[in-house]
């Protein structure tokens, strides 16, 4: 039975002073109220600059209220003296704020005065956990024995790290549906405060903040020096930012709008505003528009009625005119979607600013369009910057690419980073961290967590150690672009990106190796500095250079543009995460509680998720109302659709049709909204009209730039079934999937999102099926347990078709025959056979053993499967047979494909003639040891009849095969 345990908490010093909150839509002067404010308090003699502390959600929105206030200050006649205190005064970050305090009161905090910042997650809070499940070790019964028993408890302690700084954001509201989870819980919170902390994440500086907040004779003193605060952004706060707060002044504003809370990602929680209403003594609501021409802003409020039904139109300053458009762009396919909106944006951007086309912003006279009017939005720019460079290129229009969030962030840059943090500082962890714990290095995270500095280099391969060791002499000599290319031409890292990320973080890499030669830099810090300083350009809505912005819908917060486009709404809001938390933790408003549930009590944890994923919605909506609300005069809102699409089954929506876009679309013409249809021929693709370059002609920019070594005999020491089926089937496509490691690219192979919910499936099937014994499978229960758990894990949502195909197999006519006669039974079985001088390596789906028997069988969860196909899995099944033959001499040996759609066996006949066609396969791939031998292979059987494979983009095109061949002579 489940229990509900309160998360401990000692009870906060509570006194409620004067709150008034200024409720602040988009656009309605809330920087300059706040301005005000700081300076009336000031003349009023209320309180000096010394005792108003102003929190803000950024650094750099900081330095900006700052020199607004100054500025204000001057107009309204301050003498020097009060302005110097200003330029001196508390207007900082809520976490530079909590660490001013922790370092005044670093005694009564219990942290070193001069404590470090380090990384979420951090060493010590995983030790912690280590060290309680060591001692009380009742819920590792609940993991998953198996083979992956230490990644799962790996995975385990890290969620509870995760889940423990998420429930501390909910002062008195976090609660635990299983008492295990509590305990630990418990244990860690107070580990932690009988610790003296030299080290500490942004999370354990809050924690530690209310905790000293908690001491009436520090309360007091800190309410003694501070009489008013004022918060900035305040519908981005937590419910603990909340309580810090409340126990720093008397005397509160808070300032904000609950319809732009974006940043639930970051620990944010709406709820937090509408509580802060609640108890406060005076609402203020700024309703006047100071930024948007009333034209547009009538049709914006229109659109935001349909997304919040309590949302209250404005009145708008300037009187002007304005458009809001809606563009469908109908594509001939998915893949061509994103270049299609980018020469759209690019074709009309160019189209009006030589057009001479006039607007009329901020109340100011009419004046011809220039391209630093102009901005492009996207919920994500990471994966579309290297499109939109390329095409705005073709069309000769300058732009600026904003990476103010984004670019030093993604997993293909973060190693480059931690390659140049380990060259400049050697003794640093965190440079080892980010070069070794991802999918190209496979070093596990956790290793090097607990792994002492003196071995850390052990986990670097050695070529990459050398090179580290040699360039250290040129640190500060070369600039870190020609490092760079150099360490690119040794260890060939944009080819490894390409080959386990795909083309879009290839560009990105390429991206980067372009802002650090632009840069000029001889540091790391100068890099990230330059970097950071493209989010920088910005000042009101202007560039600094006549440039059109590329600008994600977060770093846009807080900023206006006369013209914007607003991009990606049909991309996917969904992302790869990896395993499915252990723990899941979510925020239910009708209860008013943070529950945290694991997911053994499956019930309970589905219904979180499903809270979560509510609010991941209405997270959505706001973030497509912040977009809404950047531009002046006019709005481009670009939804892409397939000519013929095809039906989801499982997966994520998309943005668009998360917020409801379509029924904005069937309202367009009440609300006074343009719609433009574009239809995308392929004949147009080559029409300088449209596309000023074909892709054809640019085949260079889409595959990587890579060089082979010389010899591959090395690859080819341990073989799979599949190097050796695919080898069979085409030797050609054998080379440009195994040895060049180009990725698919054929429409009709390459559908991104056919071809995951087809992986999802495959592997939320085989797990139900590794989890559910056969004597196991008349308990519906269970069975029924076994597949909710695998489609949370696998976070698969056809729940139906995962059942159907389980079932297809368990009611099978050979589950009947063989049921009853199983002695032994295993899933996932790794094997390695050794044929003649060759290892090969495989894994078998699912083994039974009868007494005198073992059947071996494979599943399939294709949409169709048939005996030609069946042929092709001959070699496959032969060495499957051979391997467990070798174990088992004496029991006869039945192998097969089983096709799960159907519910059909396909078996296999063994024959002496496969087991040599497997030999002639290994010795054919064994005499590939050169470029040479790949270019004859290619070219060989490039040239003969093909019926066509995922690779054919490849073969099919005289351009590709030229660069192939240039590239392997």
């Amino acid at each position: 039975m489940s229990i509900i345990l309160k998360q401990k908490y000692q009870g906060m010093v509570e006194k409620m002073g004067n709150i008034i909150i200024y409720s602040a839509s988009a656009g309605c002067g809330k920087t300059e109220n706040i301005a005000n404010l700081y300076i009336d308090i000031i003349n009023s003699k209320k309180a000096t600059p010394n005792e108003i502390v102003c929190i803000t959600y950024t650094e750099k929105a900081a330095r900006e209220l700052k020199s607004r206030i100054i500025s204000k200050a001057k107009q309204r006649g301050l003498d020097l003296l009060t302005i110097s205190k200003i330029q001196n005064s508390h207007i900082k970050t809520i976490h530079s704020f909590c660490m001013y305090l922790l370092r005044f009161y670093w005694a009564w905090a219990r942290v070193d005065a001069n404590f470090k910042i380090v990384p979420d997650q951090n060493r010590l809070m995983l030790k912690l956990i280590d060290n309680y499940l060591s001692v009380f070790p009742a819920t590792l019964g609940r993991l998953p024995q198996e083979k992956f028993f230490i990644e799962e408890y790996l995975h385990y302690i890290e969620n509870i790290a995760q889940e423990f700084n998420n429930s501390s954001k909910y002062i008195n509201k976090a609660y635990h549906l299983e008492s295990e989870t509590f305990y630990i819980f418990d244990h860690l919170s107070d580990s932690l405060n009988s610790m003296f902390l030299k080290e500490l994440t942004y999370d354990l500086v809050l924690q530690r903040t209310f905790e000293l907040l908690n001491i009436p004779e520090v309360n007091k003193d800190i309410k003694t020096r501070f009489k008013y605060l004022i918060v900035d952004e305040f519908q981005d706060s937590n419910f603990l930012q909340k309580s810090i707060f409340e126990n720093i002044a008397e005397n509160i504003y808070y300032i904000g709008d609950k319809k732009q809370s974006i940043y639930r990602f970051q620990g944010a929680e709406p709820e937090v505003f509408d509580e802060a209403i609640e108890n406060c003594s005076q609402v203020l609501e700024l309703c006047e528009n100071f930024r948007t021409n009333s034209e547009l802003g009538k049709k914006i409020d229109k659109v935001a009625s349909i997304l919040f039904p309590n949302y209250k139109p404005l009145s708008y300053k300037h009187q002007a005119d304005g458009f809001l458009k809606i563009v469908e762009i109908v594509n001939e396919t998915k893949e061509d979607i994103i270049r299609n909106e980018a020469i759209y944006v690019a074709k009309k951007i160019k189209e009006m600013v030589e057009d001479g086309v006039k607007i009329s912003v901020g109340g100011k006279p009419e004046r011809r369009l220039k391209y630093s009017d102009f901005a492009v939005l996207s919920r994500k720019i990471q994966n579309i910057a290297h499109i939109y460079k390329k095409v705005f290129e073709d069309y000769e229009i300058p732009l600026d690419i904003n990476f103010k969030r984004g670019l030093s962030e993604q997993k293909e840059i973060v190693p480059l980073l931690g390659f140049l943090e380990i060259l400049q500082y050697p003794n640093k962890k965190s440079g080892y961290l980010r070069l070794l714990a991802n999918d190209i290095f496979k070093v596990d995270r956790f290793t090097l967590l607990f792994c002492e500095m003196s071995k850390i280099e052990c986990y670097v391969p050695e070529d990459v150690l050398k090179f580290i060791a040699k360039q250290r002499d040129n640190l500060f000599v070369k600039k870190i672009s020609e490092i760079l290319y150099e360490f690119e031409d040794m260890f060939e890292y944009s080819y490894k990106v390409y080959k386990y990320f795909g083309k879009a973080a290839y560009e990105n890499v390429r991206l980067f190796y372009d802002l650090a030669e632009e840069s000029n830099s001889f540091s790391l810090e100068d890099l990230l500095n330059f970097i950071n300083n493209q989010g920088e350009k910005m000042s009101g809505y202007s560039a600094l250079d006549d440039s059109v912005v590329l600008i994600s819908i977060h770093s846009a917060k807080g900023l206006s543009f006369p013209i914007v486009f607003l991009v990606g709404l049909c991309e996917s809001t969904g992302y790869f995460s990896g395993r499915s938390p252990k723990l899941r933790g979510s925020y239910d408003t009708s209860t008013k509680e943070y529950i945290i549930a694991p997911f053994w009590m499956e019930k309970e944890y589905t219904r979180i998720k499903n809270i979560s994923k509510q609010q991941e919605k209405e997270e959505l909506k706001r973030l497509f109302y912040v977009a809404l609300t950047r531009p002046m005069a006019g709005l481009f809102m670009i939804n892409s659709t397939v000519k013929e699409a095809i039906k989801k089954r499982g997966g994520a929506k998309s943005f668009g049709e998360e917020i409801g876009f379509n029924y904005i679309l069937t309202k367009a013409e009440e609300i006074g909204i343009e719609k433009e249809v574009v239809r995308i021929k392929e004949a147009e693709k080559t029409s300088q009209d449209f596309d000023s370059s074909s892709e054809n002609n640019n085949i260079s920019y889409a595959l990587p730039s890579i060089i082979l070594p010389d010899e591959f005999e090395n690859r080819f020491k341990i073989l799979s079934p599949s190097h050796i089926m695919d080898f069979k089937r085409c030797p050609a496509m054998f080379s440009l999937k195994y040895i060049m490691g180009l990725p698919v690219f054929d429409e009709q192979s390459s559908k991104e999102e056919i071809q995951q919910n087809a992986k999802a499936l495959g592997t939320t099937v085989h797990r139900v099926l590794e989890l559910t014994k056969i004597k196991d499978i008349d308990d519906i229960n269970n069975l029924e347990s076994n597949i909710s758990l695998a489609v949370l894990e696998n976070d698969f949502e056809d729940k139906e078709l995962v059942r159907k195909l389980v079932f297809n197999f368990f009611k099978s006519s050979f589950i009947r025959e063989i049921k009853g006669k199983v002695i032994k039974e295993e899933s996932e079985l790794r094997f390695y056979y050794k044929l003649g001088s060759q290892m090969i390596y495989g894994i078998i789906d699912k083994v039974y053993h009868l007494e005198n028997k073992i059947f071996l069988i494979d599943f399939k969860t294709n949409l169709n499967f048939d005996d030609k196909k069946f042929e092709s899995y001959i070699p496959q099944l032969c060495i499957y047979t051979q391997a467990i033959r070798q174990r088992e001499p004496q029991k006869d040996i039945m192998s097969s494909i089983f096709w799960l759609r159907e519910g059909k066996s396909f078996d296999y006949i063994p024959e002496t003639e496969h087991i040599e066609e497997v030999k002639e396969v290994i010795g054919r791939i064994r005499n590939i040891k050169s470029k040479k031998d790949i270019l004859m292979l290619i070219e060989e059987y490039t040239k003969g009849n093909c019926s066509g494979c995922e690779y054919e983009f490849y073969c099919k095109d005289e351009q590709n095969i030229k660069l192939i061949r240039k590239k392997l002579e």
